[in-house]
């Protein structure tokens, strides 16, 4: 019987949703954020971890805060859709915390980058991700995102320093293309590259998405 891609997404959420494999995440968080978007992909983007402010209060991957909203913008300038072709996703589910236990238990602890445990348990899913999407092309935002992906999808072990050395490059394996993207925090808040041109190079994405 044929995989029933819907299905099998439905079936990851869950398991997501009931994740307990990081203890100091599960204690901490508000909910866990499954991927969401169209089941048959032709392109995931991947950013690191949904934040507290935005996709962790929603629920809902790039969702709920500026940076959310970006992506989620320019994904419909460029023509790309979350029902037809394009499915949004974290390096790890739920938003990582300092679990300080001397500090007022009223207090919600700030969020802090994934550790490499936290990444191993959650890769998985992201796999799974993958295998149910079938994707032409991933995009990781951020060097962070884009450094994992790189290692445990392609093998290099280098840590590139900056993401200016690897924006729009091509990786590519016999699954799918891999292209490294600023975050929208290089953009918003690091300004590292203008809106106008990270749309621009969207939109060229776009236009690659449509060849392969």
């Amino acid at each position: 019987m044929p995989i029933n891609a819907k299905e099998s997404v439905e079936k990851l959420k869950s398991e997501i949703l009931a994740c307990q494999k990081c203890a100091d995440i599960v204690a901490l968080r508000k909910t866990s954020v499954p991927g969401t978007g169209a089941p048959r992909a032709n392109i995931i983007i991947v950013s690191d971890f949904p934040h507290e402010n935005g996709a962790e209060k929603e629920g809902i991957p790039f969702s709920g805060d500026e940076s959310g909203q970006f992506i989620r913008d320019i994904v419909e300038e460029v023509e790309l859709s979350l029902d037809t072709d394009t499915y949004f996703t974290y390096l790890v589910k739920c938003t990582p915390r300092k679990n300080n236990s001397g500090d007022d238990a009223a207090v919600t602890p700030a969020e802090e980058k994934p550790s490499p445990a936290h990444i191993e348990n959650c890769i998985p899913y992201l796999i799974q991700e993958i295998s149910i999407s079938t994707p032409h092309i991933i995009v990781s935002l951020g060097l962070d995102v884009s450094n994992t992906l790189l290692e445990n999808f392609f093998s290099i072990d280098k840590k590139f320093e900056n993401i200016e050395e690897i924006h729009m490059r091509v990786f590519e394996n016999p699954s799918f293309k891999l292209v490294p993207f600023y975050s929208p925090h290089d953009v918003k808040v690091a300004k590292i590259i203008s809106e106008e041109k990270y749309i621009e190079d969207f939109k060229s994405l776009s236009k690659l998405l449509k060849m392969v």
